[in-house]
């Protein structure tokens, strides 16, 4: 058997085993690896000992600290002292003894110190100057002759130009309700209307036509004829729509139609006639539901009041103007020969007789410069009361659509009247105020009213007269003036100062050479503004084109008549030229010219004809809903005036190829075209 060795002492076993560095736990990381100084504080003599000394080597990169916020040490931050240098930034040193935030810029965080025995050290910066640019001296104004000089108007732009110079700072004004260019002259606004081969209808009865009045809400247009017919032509501009025949006729009276006028809302149409009466008849049937019988003449004129339809006010030919109300039924007192007992007669509520006719007071009135009398009141004699027809009548708007305004044929004074008033039948009525004649009537004589309109805001009132000028008239300042009739006193009862003043005249006047008024049918209407387009006054004219002017009087101030003087430049050279445009204002001549026309106000003739649309006198002349014109001529056509670039091709197309046949144009000045 064998037998075990013998065991060996304890003690050499142990000497055998190799001896190895001590392995590294977390208990022994913290035990051994930590400072001395930081735990049980600095040595006694301040020398580290080994073991201490290689353990600062271990920790000397600071990669095995988890806790950042534990650094002994100040951040190192940038001095911007002097950005300008490219020194080395320093690190500041903290001499204060409490804490406080490490200066830093803006953007960075303020930074504490982590420890209470290990502050940071703060210096003061050394002082460094700040650049700066120089002081701006500011320099003195240039002289007055460095100034750009202003920006001129431009003559006349197409209207493609105009809306791109309007676009790009061209201002845009409110004035007399419409827009308005400041860019533009006054042909722009007429420049473009012409009539085409089929803007032409020839009515079926081939009557002269007298009248013609458009719808207040769509393109429909209504007209009389001298055979007591009233057609219903369309006006729109459509390809669809056909304007070479009426839509609807129908006869409205026995004799002929003097005047027509729609009912605001355009239910019914009146109608005046030489007959004696007028209608009002329903527009969807055209059948007759109102019959005013009372006049002892021709009816000239008939007007619906602009803020009641069941009131109507009619002139005629003897010299009175009727108020009637639709509400209230007629007696025996207005049955008439032609339509019997049975009609639909209307009562009338005023009566207005002799309104315009020349009384001894006013055949007295008037005195000229030299202290003469008048000529008329000297040479004439005076008419019979009641013989001047009124002619035209016309209401103001809403709020102030209780005033009347009328015309005659006997003189150019108009009226005002309120229908409100109680006026006496023994004596001729005695109106509000009365308008001044025009200077130029004084030495001359007097000449009669065709027609009156009002401007689209009222502030304007125009009155045709046949002396070939439409006068213009500001109703604001109509109340102003004082009757003549009212002289018979130094004082009268009725508030009105005496005798020897006289109402405000008339502001300014239009003229063209190719308008003149040559008959009593002879009408003007006027174009209100809206949307694009601008207020324009149209008139017809016994030369057989219809006229157009520009109501807008800030061009009136710059588009006067055109004058063309003869100035000598050089030595023996005469040239012409044209001035700035200004209106004509003639002087009085001496005392040997009495008979000559004396033009005080000032007079623009800067109209545009519409030629070769007619081949007789243009009578009456309306606008259409749409913005187109309608004209009648006593060549029985009716005429529709459009705008578009068609004008301008007309005008310099020429006659080859028929291009012109049957057509209309607008007539301008030939450098126009060629600036455009």
């Amino acid at each position: 058997m064998f037998s075990s060795p013998p065991p060996q002492p304890v003690s050499s076993l142990a000497s055998r085993k190799i001896r190895k560095p001590p392995p590294i736990t977390p208990k022994r990381f913290t035990r051994f690896f930590t400072p001395r100084s930081s735990v049980h504080g600095s040595s006694r003599n301040g020398s580290l000992s080994h073991s201490a000394r290689q353990l600062q080597d271990i920790t000397g990169a600071a990669l095995n600290r988890s806790n950042v916020a534990r650094r002994t040490t100040p951040r190192k931050t940038v001095n911007f002292a002097n950005a300008m240098d490219d020194e080395q930034a320093k690190t500041p040193v903290n001499r204060l003894k409490r804490k406080t935030p490490y200066l830093s810029p803006e953007s960075s965080p303020a930074q504490f110190s982590p420890s209470p025995s290990k502050r940071s050290r703060f210096h003061t910066p050394p002082p460094f100057t700040i650049l700066e640019d120089d002081p701006a001296h500011e320099q003195p104004p240039p002289p007055p002759s460095v100034y750009p000089l202003p920006v001129r108007r431009l003559k006349s732009l197409g209207s493609t130009s105009r809306i791109l110079q309007r676009s790009f700072g061209g201002s845009l004004g409110v004035g007399r309700g419409f827009r308005r260019d400041n860019c533009t002259t006054w042909q722009d606004q007429t420049s473009r209307f012409y009539s085409g081969s089929d803007d032409c209808a020839q009515l079926p009865q081939d009557a002269p036509l007298f009248c013609t009045t458009g719808c207040n809400s769509n393109s429909l247009v209504a007209v009389g004829d001298e055979e007591g017919w009233v057609h219903f032509v369309d006006a729109e501009n459509e390809a669809t729509s056909d304007f070479s025949k009426a839509h609807v006729s129908f006869k409205a009276h026995t004799n002929a139609v003097m005047d027509v006028q729609f009912s605001s809302d355009d239910t019914f149409l009146a109608t005046g006639s030489g007959d004696q009466t007028a209608q009002i008849i329903d527009a969807r049937t055209q059948q007759c539901v109102h019959v005013l019988s009372k006049h002892k003449s021709s009816v000239r004129q008939v007007r619906f009041q602009p803020s009641d339809d069941k009131i109507v006010a009619t002139s005629s030919r003897d010299g009175s103007v009727q108020i009637w109300d639709l509400r209230c039924k007629g007696g025996h007192d207005n049955v008439h020969s032609i339509w019997g007992s049975a009609a639909p007669y209307v009562g009338s509520i005023r009566h207005l007789t002799g309104i315009h006719g020349d009384s001894p007071v006013m055949a007295s009135v008037g005195a000229t410069t030299n202290g003469s009398k008048d000529f008329a009141a000297k040479n004439e004699a005076p008419s019979r009361r009641g013989e001047a027809s009124v002619t035209s009548l016309s209401f103001l708007p809403t709020g102030r659509e209780h005033l009347l305004l009328t015309a005659s044929d006997a003189s150019t004074c108009v009226k005002l009247w309120d229908i409100r008033a109680r006026y006496s039948r023994r004596g001729p009525a005695i109106p509000i105020s009365t308008t001044r004649h025009p200077d130029s009537h004084t030495r001359h004589r007097h000449f009669a009213i065709n027609a009156l309109t009002l401007s689209g805001d009222a502030s304007r009132l125009y009155a045709l007269s046949k002396d070939n000028t439409v006068y213009a008239y500001s109703t604001s300042h109509l109340i102003l003036g004082v009757a003549p009739e009212l002289a018979a006193s130094k004082t009268s009862s009725t508030g009105y100062a005496s005798y020897g003043k006289e109402g405000l005249g008339p502001i300014y006047g239009f003229r063209h050479k190719n308008f003149h008024v040559g008959s009593f049918y002879v009408k003007l209407a006027l174009r209100q503004a809206a949307g694009d387009r601008s207020e324009l006054l149209a008139v017809g004219s016994t030369d057989g084109c219809p006229v157009l002017f520009p109501t807008d009087e800030n061009l009136l101030r710059h588009e006067g008549e055109r004058r063309i003087e003869e100035t000598e430049e050089l030595p023996g050279v005469v040239t012409r030229r044209s001035t700035r445009s200004r209106p004509s204002l003639l002087r009085k001549p001496s005392s040997n010219h009495t008979s000559a026309l004396v033009d005080t106000i000032p007079i623009y003739e800067h109209g545009t004809p519409l030629i070769r649309g007619h081949e007789a006198e243009v009578g009456a002349v309306t606008w259409a809903k749409n913005g187109t014109l309608i004209s009648l001529g006593d060549d029985y056509r009716v005429r529709r005036w459009k705008e578009g670039p068609e004008a301008c091709q007309l005008r310099l197309g020429g006659e080859a190829e028929g291009r012109r046949w049957q057509c209309g144009w607008a007539v301008v000045d030939e450098s126009y075209d060629k600036e455009d």
